[in-house]
């Protein structure tokens, strides 16, 4: 969403059997990858996961998710004028877990939001 609370775009991947920490990895760095494509020049993202914020700030190579947050860094790195990964609580981030959990179709890759599915429409 745009700081003026409308929709842009939505994603949601099936990525298998992950732990959440992974999984949420998996999202910050397909929202970065889809923000920088659509060449947005800011970008805030929220994440629940306060432990996926450390790593992200303190690569550690020894990781088993280290080249995904090699990955991240590096889209972090790229020319924008702002980019920032906050923590947000899990009530105000309920739509992002529907979106991550409700509205796939099972059939595996990124699917992309172009407007917001029926499912999180009363939560934005």
């Amino acid at each position: 969403m745009k700081h003026n609370e409308r929709w842009v775009r939505g994603f949601g991947s099936m990525i298998g059997l992950a732990d959440p920490q992974t999984a949420e990895l998996w999202a910050i760095y397909y929202g970065l990858k889809m923000a920088w494509e659509r060449e947005m020049t800011s970008v805030v993202v929220f994440t629940e996961r306060r432990d996926a914020i450390y790593l992200i700030n303190n690569p550690d190579p020894a990781y088993p998710m280290a080249a995904l947050i090699e990955m991240i860094t590096m889209l972090k790195g790229e020319a924008w004028s702002h980019v920032d990964i906050q923590h947000i609580h899990a009530d105000a981030n309920v739509a992002a877990n529907v979106l991550a959990t409700d509205c796939l179709d099972g059939e595996g890759g990124l699917k992309e939001f172009a407007e917001p599915p029926h499912a999180i429409i009363h939560l934005i």
